[in-house]
């Protein structure tokens, strides 16, 4: 893995890896197949908000600059080139559809519906470390003061104790989450 990909995923992959421990330990797995589910799937779950770029240069706007690049890195298969592009032009894509509190929404909710069935450890870790994420850029991007990007599609107010209030159902609905893992 390229030191470059290293630097932009430091941090969700250091999250991934933490909840793959968290849940294997909370679990007492000793299987080591569905240990290595639950981590595959952690890891994963850590690159399925930059799906979003993808459905941006493919359906929401084909014709726009950047997704004629993001097009060729996906064609050419240039993972690394992919997440660096993304990184550094992620501020310049507004009304993200996977980067909204509507899509966290929906995501806590089916994470609560994932945990709660008799889905596989893999699905489990993905959906759980995808919210897990999303939980963390919300904050990266409250800390950019960036977070009324987050609330377009709902179309309310930003304020400073709104955003808190959503936070902590955010949070309070990851510690759920873990808890009926």
């Amino acid at each position: 893995m390229s030191l470059r990909f290293l630097r932009f995923y430091k941090t969700p992959l250091l999250l991934s890896i933490t909840a793959a421990v968290v849940i294997t330990a909370l679990n007492v797995e000793r299987n080591p197949i569905a240990i290595l589910m639950i981590f595959a799937g952690s890891l994963i779950g850590t690159f399925v908000l930059d799906i979003d770029y993808i459905l941006q240069a493919f359906f929401i706007e084909p014709v726009a600059p950047n997704s004629g690049l993001i097009k060729d890195y996906i064609r050419q298969k240039d993972l690394y080139g992919f997440a660096e592009f993304v990184q550094t032009h992620k501020d310049e894509i507004k009304n993200k559809t996977l980067h909204s509190a509507l899509f966290q929404i929906i995501l806590g909710a089916a994470t609560i519906f994932v945990l709660s069935s008799s889905s596989g450890v893999f699905l489990k870790a993905l959906i759980l470390s995808a919210f897990l994420n999303s939980i963390y850029r919300f904050v990266e991007d409250y800390l950019h003061n960036e977070a009324s990007d987050w609330f377009w599609s709902l179309k309310i107010n930003t304020t400073p104790q709104n955003i808190y209030i959503f936070l902590l159902a955010l949070v309070g609905t990851l510690f759920y989450c873990i808890y009926i893992f």
